[in-house]
């Protein structure tokens, strides 16, 4: 399956299909940092509709997924502090550190972390949310962090 995050959807597709859930690394937070409701609502809105692709497109159950966006690939830069080669396979222990650095940095430290490039810091908030909210829903180890071939 290939999910791929974009500015305001997140494209899940498979060989039977495709399906879009209407969030995306654009997602807006009012506080700074995100407060923990903030946080929490993103992410249990993509796991809500994840269900919607799960019965949708059942070949999505125990296959290997691909990850691809803006966002997505700043998480894997964050990760290893510098341009990340990929693809690169991310773990779920990963993604999750991830998660909790951006989501509790202010926008002003987040943007001084090794390897984000500053017109990402919001970009990365919102990948991370997703990336974490798949990966716990669908009881991912791992995911590849694939080229984003539209940037």
């Amino acid at each position: 399956m290939i999910v791929a995050v974009g500015a305001d959807r997140t494209v899940f597709t498979t060989d039977s299909g495709a399906w879009v859930v209407p969030v995306g690394h654009t997602t807006a937070f009012e506080a700074d940092p995100p407060r923990a409701d903030e946080l929490t609502n993103v992410i249990g809105s993509v796991q809500d509709h994840l269900d919607d692709v799960l019965r949708e497109l059942p070949d999505a159950i125990d296959t290997t997924v691909e990850v691809t966006g803006v966002g997505v690939t700043d998480v894997a830069d964050v990760e290893v502090g510098a341009a990340a080669t990929l693809p690169m396979v991310l773990g779920r222990d990963a993604a999750e550190d991830v998660f909790r650095t951006v989501a509790t940095e202010r926008r002003a430290r987040r943007a001084l972390n090794p390897g984000l490039a500053p017109e990402r810091v919001d970009a990365v908030l919102g990948a991370a949310c997703i990336l974490v909210a798949v990966m716990r829903r669908l009881h991912l180890d791992e995911v590849l962090i694939v080229d984003d071939v539209s940037s």
